[in-house]
Order: structure tokens, then sequence, then C-alpha cells
């Protein structure tokens, strides 16, 4: 019996890695984090030409893990979400040519984070924006098991007022034994905008499926004084019980949230309209 788990063992030790290996020859994944783009291994971007956010009217935003694109009417569901949020933080985003046409289409501004790619079609967050920020930097963190990176976008806007509101859009690992590589993505997020001050935007997909997760979030981001939006109707994808898709706040008045559900993507997505405070 000994030798037959350990036959097993082995057998399943081989697979772990053939599996590894397929994921390594049929997949592009990065030697580090950066950006999507035509220049190779830029991870943050400047931009000369910036327009500023009127703080004057709300900001309305709208985070959405779109599920790369794969289910019926996602294009539909996206050009509702255009129509009123200036800011679009996309999860899951594949850039297959039809999303790329609806970006230029449309006019919106977009920055992606390049996690991996697949037949040269690059997946990772993306950020749609109306206005074209300062800066874009893009982090990635690797999945202990699958080998497959995450991402996250830190995007700077120029606020009228003189300030900038920094916005983070993130999609966490998810398979871990424990939250200590959990805790490391996030932790290396704080750590970079510490240091920032003014309004500021966490939000995503945060697979937070287990109390030890989000407790996780919770710790970390309240170093950054951030509050946690809350619902008027609530229809966030959970797992065991916990919702994964999230939207923290700092430096801004939460007016009107809520999240409702989609036929276009296994998540439902999250739509916020925030104010800047007047002092």
């Amino acid at each position: 019996m000994k030798q037959l788990g350990s036959r097993w063992a082995i057998l399943g030790a081989l697979i772990l890695i053939c599996g590894i290996l397929t994921v390594y020859m049929v997949v592009d994944v990065p030697t580090e984090a950066s950006l999507a783009s035509g220049e190779a291994s830029v991870r943050c971007r400047d931009y000369s030409v910036v327009e500023a956010i009127d703080v004057t009217k709300p900001l309305n935003i709208a985070v959405w893990n779109i599920y790369k694109q794969q289910l019926d009417g996602w294009e539909a569901e996206l050009s509702e979400l255009s129509k009123h949020n200036a800011i679009i933080l996309l999860q899951e985003a594949q850039s297959k040519p039809q999303l790329l046409r609806y970006i230029e289409r449309e006019g919106w501004h977009s920055n992606q984070a390049y996690a991996f790619a697949i037949n040269g079609e690059i997946a990772g967050v993306m950020t749609l924006s109306e206005v074209i920020p300062r800066k874009v930097c893009a982090y990635t963190k690797v999945e202990p098991y699958l080998r497959l990176p995450k991402s996250a976008l830190y995007s700077a806007f120029v606020l009228s007022n003189g300030k900038m509101l920094s916005v983070i859009n993130l999609h966490s690992i998810n398979f871990t034994f424990g939250v200590e590589e959990y805790r490391e993505q996030l932790h290396s997020l704080v750590e970079a905008v510490s240091d920032i001050e003014g309004p500021l935007i966490i939000a995503g997909d945060f697979n937070t499926w287990s109390d030890e997760r989000l407790d996780v979030v919770r710790k970390e981001l309240e170093r950054l004084g951030l509050k946690e939006a809350q619902y008027d109707s609530d229809d966030r994808l959970t797992v065991f019980g916990h919702p994964l898709d999230h939207l923290f706040y700092r430096e801004l008045e939460l007016d009107v949230s809520l999240s409702k559900e989609t036929s276009a993507s296994d998540h439902a997505f999250i739509e916020a309209s925030l104010t800047f405070p007047t002092q």
C-alpha cells in the first residue's frame, strides 16, 4: 500500500509539472510586471497631455469582472455602463479584437496590465477612463499553483482643484493555502501608495472567499484610511457565502452604490457615485 501511495504521489507531481510546463509553452508570461503596449517591459507610463476631473460634479465609477468576454451580451452591458460612468475598472479583460474595437469606437482612454497572453491576446485588469491620467503603473503577482499572474493597475488622475485622485484596479490571486501570498500581493500595493495623499479608490475582484482573506483586506486597507462601500442592492458573486468584489474609498463621499447581476459575466458589476468634499 505504501508503494502504491508513493506511485500516486509521483504521478500527481508529474501531472502538476506537466500542467505548469504546458502553461509556459502555450501562455506568454512576462518576467516582470508591465503595461500592455508596443513597448517592451514598460511598468509605468507618464502622460504629458492630461485632462482634469471636475470635482464639482459627481464621480461615477463601475467595477466589473468581465470574464474574458466569454459570454454573450458583454458589449451591450459595457455600453450601458459607459453611458453614466467616467471610470470603468475591468478585471479578466482580454484584448480580443472586439473589445479593442469597442474601446476605439467609444473613445475611451484605456490602460491594461500585462498579466499574460494567449495567442497574442493580453489578459489583465484594464482601466477605462474619459480623461487621460497623469500616470499609470502595473503590478502582478503569480498564482502559487497555476503559475499565472493576477494583476493590478494604478492610475493617477489630475483633479480640477489641483489635487490627485489615485485609483487602483485589482484582481487578487485566488488559489492558495493560507493567506501569506494573498497578503503579500495586497501589502505591496498598500506600500506603493502609502505616501500618496488625497482621494483614493481601490476596487476590483478581491477573491475574498474566506473570513481570513476578508480580514487581510480590511486590515491592510484600514492603514490607508479607506472605507468600504455598502450597497443599496447587492447581487455580488459570493463563494462560500463571501462576496468577491469590493470598492473602498477615501476622501470622497459615497452617494449611491449598487451591485447588479448580469448574464454577460459570472460576476455582477458594481456602480458607485461619489462626490468630492467641498473643503
